[in-house]
């Protein structure tokens, strides 16, 4: 993505200091998602991949998204904090298959097969 021009952060620096908390909001989310470092399409698509995903466009009906956001993120990938939110979902689903795995080895029940079947894990 371009870089903005310095006047366009120092506008938005000065938006976030000064202005009512609503303004302020604005502004931040401005900032967080026109000019931080967004997550790439292709990283996106990687850790849906791990969440078992075979695409963004199947992830966003999953959640009952509008199409138009599979889209976005298709072409311009995702924010920092919905990066965050994706590395909070696979940790969560790789300590879920641990402690799966664990509970397993204890019981021999076939948990493991169980949630592989039913598209958990």
């Amino acid at each position: 993505m371009p870089a903005f021009p310095s006047d366009v952060r120092s506008i938005l620096n000065r938006v976030m200091d000064s202005a009512p908390s609503d303004l302020r909001l604005v502004a931040q989310r401005l900032h967080d998602h026109a000019i931080e470092e967004r997550m790439p399409a292709s990283e996106v698509r990687e850790c849906l991949s791990e969440l078992g995903y075979r695409n963004i466009a199947e992830f966003c009906s999953d959640l009952e998204l509008p199409p138009h956001v599979a889209e976005r993120w298709e072409r311009f990938g995702v924010s920092s904090e919905m990066k965050q939110v994706f590395r909070m979902l696979i940790n969560q689903r790789k300590r879920f298959a641990e402690a799966a795995a664990e509970f397993e080895k204890h019981t021999h029940v076939g948990l493991l097969d169980f949630l592989r079947s039913r598209g958990v894990l």
